[in-house]
């Protein structure tokens, strides 16, 4: 009987320690896939935030100082040899360049992403330039003064089709993939001091990301 006993106790001692050890291996896995899990979904994130941007090709600019910018003829620049930001005047800074309003400057892009992409802001030279949700749905006209969104105000820009066909302002901050499109920039009067022609101007897209889309192109040049 003794010997019975001994054996028993044996057997259960070795169930045991099979028991603890598979609750362990069991809780390793599962931590391990929590930890995968993580990670992968911060990675997919960052990756796609970088995706996004790198795909925001600059495929046209125009930042002259002159008229008919981007082959749009109501929009037009006063000739002072200068992109008027910080000396224009205040109280007409909304109105068109060639009334003492801040200058244009338009930048067409293609979204080369299979998914849509939302454009938050647009900061020219480190100031802020934000969408002017009266442009949507609005035609674009800046032959005359007009703050009812035929054109941005100072500090904003608008979305307009790539081609001429159509000059209807979106109504939304959305570009589609594979879709072009031109942003009239309204220039901020806070960006100091003017631009001068021949100067860098620093343009960051942000989508709203941790990783903006970020263009250098010169003042007083088209391409």
């Amino acid at each position: 009987m003794r010997k019975l006993k001994t054996k028993r106790r044996g057997v259960s001692v070795v169930i045991s320690s099979l028991l603890i050890l598979a609750i362990t291996i069991v809780g390793a896995v599962m931590i391990s896939n929590m930890i995968s899990a993580s990670s992968i979904s911060s990675i997919s994130q960052t990756s796609r935030a970088e995706v996004a941007s790198n795909a925001l090709i600059l495929s046209a600019y125009d930042t002259r100082d002159g008229t008919t910018l981007s082959s749009i003829s109501s929009l037009n620049n006063e000739f002072d040899a200068v992109l008027c930001t910080d000396t224009c005047n205040s109280l007409s800074r909304d109105d068109i360049p060639a009334n003492g309003g801040t200058d244009f400057i338009v930048l067409q892009l293609r979204n080369k992403n299979l998914f849509q992409v939302s454009i938050n802001h647009i900061q020219i030279n480190g100031v802020t330039h934000n969408w002017d949700s009266q442009t949507g749905g609005v035609v674009f006209n800046a032959n005359f003064d007009d703050t009812s969104g035929k054109y941005p105000g100072a500090g904003k820009y608008s979305i307009l089709p790539a081609s001429n066909v159509s000059l209807e302002q979106h109504s939304i901050q959305n570009v589609e993939g594979g879709d072009e499109v031109r942003i009239v920039i309204k220039l901020n009067d806070n960006i100091q001091p003017d631009i001068g022609l021949g100067d860098s101007i620093h343009v960051l897209v942000n989508l709203g990301t941790s990783q903006p889309a970020e263009f250098l192109i010169l003042a007083g040049d088209t391409r």
